[in-house]
C-alpha cells in the first residue's frame, strides 16, 4: 500500500495518493470478516490462494507503474480508489493482521471504537501524511528523476509479487494441516 502511495501521489499528484491512504477504512471491515471466514473454512490454503491472485495484481500494479508516463501525460483517470481497494483486499497480510492480532485485539478491547480510532487515524494518517509530502515536491522533480522514482517503484511491486507467490505456492506445498 505504500508503494501504492507512493506511485499514485508522484503519477496524479496528493489527492490520489491520499485516496489511496483512506483505503483501509472501506476494506478493512470486510477483511475482518473475510479473515474469521478464512480462518474457519480455508485456513493457509485460503491464505495462498489470496496470495496468488495477490501477486498477479501487483504484478499488472509494477507492469503499469514502470511504463507510466510524467505528470500531466497520464492518459485516463487514475483508478486510485480501485488500486488501493484491490490492493488491500488481495494482500494476505492485512488477513494474517486481523486473524492473529487485530481480532483478538477488538475481543479484549474495553474501548473498541477509541481503539478503532487510534489504529485507523495512525495506519491511514501517516499515508496522508506521506501523500502530501511526496504531493508537495512532486511537480519540481526533474523528469529524469521522476522516472527513476516510478521504475524503482514498480521494480518493488514486482519484488512484492514474487514475494506474494512465492508464500502462495508454500501454502500447497507443505501438508494441509489436521
Amino acid at each position: 500500500m505504500t508503494a501504492l502511495v507512493i506511485t499514485q501521489t508522484l503519477r496524479h499528484g496528493p489527492v490520489e495518493g491520499a485516496k489511496v491512504a483512506i483505503a483501509p477504512l472501506v476494506t478493512d471491515g470486510p477483511l475482518l470478516l473475510g479473515s474469521a471466514w478464512l480462518a474457519g473454512a480455508l485456513g493457509e490454503r485460503g491464505l495462498g490462494v489470496i496470495s496468488l491472485i495477490g501477486a498477479a495484481f501487483l504484478t499488472w500494479l509494477g507492469w503499469e507503474t514502470v511504463k507510466a508516463q510524467p505528470p500531466g501525460i497520464e492518459p485516463g483517470p487514475p483508478g486510485s480508489v480501485w488500486k488501493a481497494i484491490g490492493t488491500n483486499l488481495l494482500n494476505p497480510h492485512p488477513y494474517v493482521f486481523w486473524i492473529a492480532v487485530g481480532g483478538p485485539l477488538i475481543a479484549t478491547a474495553e474501548n473498541v471504537p477509541l481503539w478503532l480510532v487510534g489504529f485507523f487515524g495512525g495506519l491511514c494518517g501517516s499515508k496522508v501524511a506521506m501523500a502530501l509530502g511526496i504531493g508537495h515536491f512532486r511537480d519540481r522533480l526533474n523528469p529524469r528523476l521522476w522516472r527513476v522514482a516510478l521504475v524503482l517503484l514498480g521494480l518493488a511491486m514486482f519484488g512484492f509479487a514474487v514475494a506474494f507467490a512465492v508464500d502462495g505456492v508454500q501454502t500447497f506445498m507443505e501438508p494441509a494441516a489436521g
